[in-house]
């Protein structure tokens, strides 16, 4: 599915279903934001609904630590129920180091403030991908 498949009433439906999730990130990251660089959260309410997508634009080659210290400081006077977080990049479809440092960022980020971390995805131009989460594929 792409976001083309959205149901009209999508922001209306939990995000724990990760086709569904994957298509909302297909959606809430532009081509031009994949092509530019980007890191996007979706903010999400109690139930894991979309509550306001948060897209940082022309991220081009900015350090994963300090993007991520910014949301850091935001997601703390934040009330949200979670995140759904995305990296938009143009180029390979495959893992990256750097994409691997920003799902970890964004892990221990989550842990620390107790948020709910559904999936980190990293959106190129021609697909978009769920980073493994070693965590839950173990128990």
């Amino acid at each position: 599915m792409t976001f083309d498949d959205l149901p009209q009433n999508f922001r209306d439906l939990s995000l724990d279903d990760p086709v569904l999730r994957s298509d909302a990130i297909d959606l809430f990251v532009s081509l031009a934001d994949r092509e530019a660089g980007s890191f996007t959260i979706v903010l999400l309410d109690d139930g894991h609904r979309v509550l306001q997508p948060v897209v940082i634009s022309e991220l081009g080659e900015a350090e994963p630590a300090e993007v991520v210290a910014s949301l850091r400081r935001v997601l703390s006077e934040l009330d949200t129920g979670g995140i759904v977080a995305a990296l938009g990049r143009d180029g390979s479809p495959l893992f990256s180091d750097r994409d691997r440092t920003f799902h970890q960022l964004t892990v221990d980020l989550c842990r620390d403030l107790g948020l709910d971390l559904l999936g980190f995805y990293l959106a190129a131009p021609a697909t978009v991908r769920e980073m493994p989460d070693h965590l839950r594929m173990a128990s």
